[in-house]
């Protein structure tokens, strides 16, 4: 946290520091607070509420000169729960998620889960949008099919379990259901029992950079690409399991010998993008003046995600600061030293206790330096032992499940943001330190911009800078 003191004046910094309030920054917070005399109300810098005019606002160093001015803490951003040090809105949200999780029938709509967690509907957009990624209702729709799922994968039936789930209508549910699973209710229930399964693929799906994610190693360790679909290797209960996807028309041909055909079906809803909501960014940016060529170009475009999230956190180490070629041959030399082996020749990327259980001087075999062999050792140790609970990654609060990553040693933004992108479906990241980023606006541009640049380019959308980010990556293949 930012220290709690800051050396500026309240009146001859006040303008500087109204432009800094202006941009609703976390880091910000702690360095100053802004009070509002026309509420009366006194705030930290990120606060979501709408901005006062300039010369409504004053600024304090800290709760108790705010207090002394006659004001009162919001009730929004709770400016002294932080400063007491208590991350209050992150509690909030994941009691909140924890209850709607436990019985998502108890919720029939918005206003219910407003009222569980005390807070305005509006406050409660808010809480979301920020911690989430999400809107409330996006939320519900998300979690209730999923209810759905366990229901139907131990055996329930799909009436009973839409009922169960708070589905309020039987054409809503099938809907809902197609749209995040592929399959009918009933297909999927049968699922336990099958090798094979089909998925309809949503509207204007683009397969190219689904193949083109998990085509980045030619030499094909892990997974095996072909012009109309790609084969993936893939860790299910400490053994090697491999699902083949082949795209033909509207649909995804699946086969897997996973012996857990949900298991296979979860780990290809992930690497399909089927998180995505394309449709809303499309509706909303493909009008862009200055990205909206490439948008409607990728129209449908959709984020590829590795299998579970432990993955994207070691990919995503070993490419830290290095070319993409140099990163793929490391993740190459570690899957073949550590993944489990499949009979097909591919190989699943190793656990994070495979790589926790090895040492510096095993890396440094396999052309690590020293400093990355100790942060991958240090993020697959705190994954294996629980400090960093990737698996419910998104029962966390953005927030705190940022601060739990960026508490291991070499975590820094750019990863934190890449693993909530690829690994966890978080639809709001931007990880604006990403060279790739900044050369894919310089060809729109023709200037390519800094990290700053690359921020105030793609903020304007959100909440769907992950799709924004991904138009961009996707462009410089496409250039090519």
């Amino acid at each position: 946290m930012a220290s709690h003191t800051a050396p500026w004046d309240p009146l001859r910094d006040a303008d500087a520091l109204y432009s800094l309030f202006l941009l609703r920054d976390h880091a910000n917070d702690g360095k100053f607070l802004t009070g509002v005399i026309t509420t009366g109300i006194y705030c930290l810098p990120s606060c979501p509420a709408k901005r006062p005019k300039r010369e409504n606002v004053r600024f304090f160093h800290n709760p108790d000169e705010a207090r002394r001015s006659g004001l009162r803490p919001c009730f929004r951003c709770r400016p002294d729960s932080f400063y007491r040090g208590e991350e209050f809105h992150e509690s909030l949200f994941e009691q909140t998620v924890a209850r709607v999780l436990a019985n998502p029938g108890a919720f029939p709509g918005i206003p219910d889960v407003a009222r569980a967690a005390g807070v305005s509907r509006t406050a409660l957009n808010d809480l979301f949008r920020e911690h989430a990624h999400e809107s409330p209702g996006a939320f519900l729709r998300r979690v209730r099919v999923d209810f759905v799922c366990q229901l139907l994968e131990n055996g329930g039936k799909p009436g009973d379990a839409a009922a169960s789930a708070g589905f309020g209508s039987v054409s809503s549910f099938h809907q809902q259901f197609s749209a995040r699973t592929g399959l009918t209710p009933a297909a999927y229930a049968a699922l336990g029992g099958v090798s094979r399964f089909t998925l309809r693929l949503p509207d204007h799906y683009r397969t190219r950079e689904i193949l083109d994610f998990f085509g980045r190693d030619k030499e094909g360790v892990s997974e095996r690409v072909t012009p109309d679909g790609f084969t993936k290797c893939f860790d299910v209960s400490g053994r090697a399991a491999s699902v083949q996807v082949q795209f033909r028309k509207n649909e995804a041909i699946c086969e897997t010998d996973a012996g857990d055909s949900y298991a296979a079906h979860r780990a290809v809803r992930r690497m399909l993008g089927f998180e995505s909501d394309a449709a809303a960014f499309d509706r909303q940016f493909a009008a862009d003046t200055v990205l909206g060529g490439m948008f409607r170009q990728q129209r449908g475009l959709r984020i590829p995600c590795t299998p579970d999230p432990w993955e994207a956190l070691g990919w995503a180490i070993m490419g830290q600061q290095i070319s993409l070629q140099a990163a793929v041959t490391l993740r190459r030399g570690v899957i073949i030293a550590l993944g489990q082996p499949h009979a097909n020749g591919l190989r699943a990327f190793p656990t994070a206790e495979a790589i926790a259980a090895v040492d510096v001087d095993f890396l440094r075999q396999l052309k690590f330096s020293n400093s990355k062999a100790e942060y991958l050792l240090a993020a697959a140790r705190a994954v294996a032992n629980g400090d960093m609970p990737l698996a419910r990654i998104r029962q966390l609060s953005a927030r705190h499940a940022a601060r739990l990553l960026g508490a291991i040693r070499g975590v820094g933004p750019w990863t934190i943001q890449y693993v909530f992108l690829r690994g966890a479906a978080f639809a709001d990241c931007l990880p604006a330190g990403d060279a790739g980023l900044s050369r894919g606006l310089g060809n729109v541009t023709g200037e390519r911009p800094d990290e700053n640049g690359v921020k105030a380019a793609l903020d304007r959308f959100a909440p769907y800078r992950s799709l924004a980010a991904c138009h961009v990556w996707a462009s410089l293949h496409h250039a090519g």
